[in-house]
C-alpha cells in the first residue's frame, strides 16, 4: 500500500504542468553594472553616456513626462552646474528583472545628498528608478523622489538671479 501511495504522489507530481519560462532577477548581471556605473558618472559629473540611452527615450520623472536623451541630460547636468555641489549616491541598490515575456527593467533605490549652491543647505533625498531597456539601449526612464530640495534650490536660485 505504502509503495502504491509513493507511485501515486510520484505521478501527480510529474503531471503537474512546470513552467517553461521564468522571470529572473539579477545583481550581478552587466546591466545592473552598467546602472551603477551611470549614477556613478552622474555623481562625477560626467555626462557622456550616450552609448546607454536610445536617442528618443521616455522619461517620466514623478508627473512630468518628456523624451530625447537630449531633454534628459540638460537637467542631470543643471545639478551640477546651478544647484548643488557635493552630489553623493549611498546606500545604493540594484537589480535587473528579466521577466518571461521578455521585458527587462533594471530598478535601483538609493539616497541622494548634495549640497545647495545658492542656498548652502544639505539635502538627502530617497529616490528609486527604473530603466526598461531593449537591444541593449535604456529606452523608459521613471524616477521618484521628492521634489522639495529642487523646488526649494530652484527657487533661491531664481531670486538671487532676479536682483542681478
Amino acid at each position: 500500500m505504502r509503495k502504491l501511495f509513493m507511485l501515486l504522489f510520484i505521478t501527480a507530481f510529474m503531471s503537474c504542468e512546470m513552467p517553461t519560462e521564468q522571470s529572473v532577477i539579477k545583481t550581478d548581471d552587466e546591466l545592473s553594472a552598467n546602472i551603477e556605473l551611470l549614477l556613478d558618472k552622474y555623481v562625477n559629473n560626467d555626462f557622456d553616456v550616450s552609448e546607454y540611452y536610445a536617442d528618443d527615450v521616455v522619461c517620466k520623472i514623478n508627473n512630468i513626462e518628456f523624451s530625447g536623451y537630449d531633454n534628459l541630460m540638460p537637467g542631470f547636468q543643471a545639478h551640477h552646474e546651478i544647484l548643488y555641489t557635493d552630489i553623493s549616491i549611498e546606500d545604493l541598490y540594484v537589480h535587473t528583472n528579466y521577466f518571461a515575456d521578455g521585458e527587462v527593467w533594471s530598478n535601483a533605490w538609493f539616497t541622494w545628498k548634495g549640497k545647495g549652491q545658492t542656498t548652502g543647505d544639505d539635502y538627502s533625498n530617497r529616490g528609486h528608478f527604473d530603466y526598461k531597456w531593449e537591444d541593449g539601449k535604456i529606452v523608459e526612464l521613471l524616477a521618484y523622489y521628492s521634489e522639495t530640495a529642487e523646488m526649494t534650490e530652484a527657487a533661491a536660485y531664481a531670486a538671487a538671479n532676479a536682483e542681478e
